[in-house]
């Protein structure tokens, strides 16, 4: 399906739907990382379905079916900055869920730079419950002692191939989907506050950012490497008013060996992880007095 934005892109999404007598009267919008496409996250969307969620999951634009058409020669001309993903495009997919079924609860699943980009959008507060994975604001000095070799793929090479291809090329690197020049720039050469980084009205987004009152559940496997304490506080330190718990994801713990960035999404985590998502999700915050939904 086509959800359009307020400045009229249209982004590709995919929407599941629960049966009627399971129906919760709960949408949950799930967010996607950077450079990974909305296809990835279909099995945990069907699941949430499954669950009785109304789920939706939409590619931002620029990536996988939400690529411009005319394809790479397109994608160059493309001058979309990382912050719009949050600010007009998952607005967008929240303003469908109202749309769709006024009345019902939204709640948002969002990964990695997902989470953060719930929290930009214009309509988050309509949120009740976000769910964070491996969410995080990382900068370039979290990489300096800990991990050089990722400061060097993603501060210094993908912005300078990024400049001179036109966008990054992310697929024929094999690092992940291509992705606009603006996202791999704000992403490589962005700053610590991210307020600087979107730059004229950043201050003024990130205030709205601060006001959020929801109930956050920011979980990180251990094994994550963008997800670092660092990182991962930074993004929390814009949540001023919401209510924040924190959850290590341990593999040990699960049985496995690792975890990583992407793993929590994968469908090997569906009997230890999904349905403790879709418990926490469920549960009424009391933050809002809507009417659920008939059944």
């Amino acid at each position: 399906m086509s959800i359009p934005c307020a400045d009229g892109f249209v982004l590709s999404a995919r929407a599941f739907t629960p049966r009627p007598e399971t129906d919760l009267g709960i949408t949950a919008v799930v967010t996607t990382a950077t450079g990974a496409k909305a296809s990835y996250y279909w099995r945990y969307a069907a699941f949430l379905a499954e669950r009785g969620f109304r789920s939706v999951v939409a590619d931002y634009r620029g990536v996988g079916r939400s690529a411009p058409a005319g394809g790479t020669r397109a994608l160059r001309r493309m001058r979309t900055r990382w912050h719009e993903w949050g600010t007009l495009d998952i607005d967008a997919v929240f303003g469908w869920a109202q749309a769709n079924g006024p009345g019902r609860r939204i709640v948002a699943v969002g990964h990695s730079f997902g989470g953060l980009g719930v929290c930009l959008a214009p309509r988050a507060n309509e949120v009740e419950r976000l769910l964070t994975v491996g969410a995080q604001h990382a900068h370039w000095r979290d990489y300096a002692l800990q991990d050089p070799r990722a400061l060097l793929r993603w501060h210094v090479v993908m912005p300078a191939i990024a400049r001179v291809a036109g966008y990054l090329p992310g697929k024929r690197l094999g690092w992940l989907e291509d992705i606009p020049r603006g996202v791999a720039f704000d992403w490589a050469r962005g700053r610590a506050n991210f307020a600087d980084t979107i730059g004229l009205g950043g201050a003024g987004v990130m205030e709205r950012v601060a006001n959020l009152d929801f109930e956050v559940l920011a979980a990180a496997s251990t094994d994550d490497p963008f997800a670092t304490e660092a990182a991962t506080q930074r993004f929390l330190s814009y949540l001023h008013r919401a209510k924040v718990e924190r959850r290590e994801l341990e593999p040990a713990e699960l049985g496995v060996t690792e975890i990583g960035h992407l793993g929590v999404f994968h469908e090997r985590f569906r009997e230890p992880l999904w349905g403790r998502s879709a418990d926490w999700l469920a549960e009424h915050s009391g933050r809002h007095s809507r009417t659920t939904a008939a059944k």
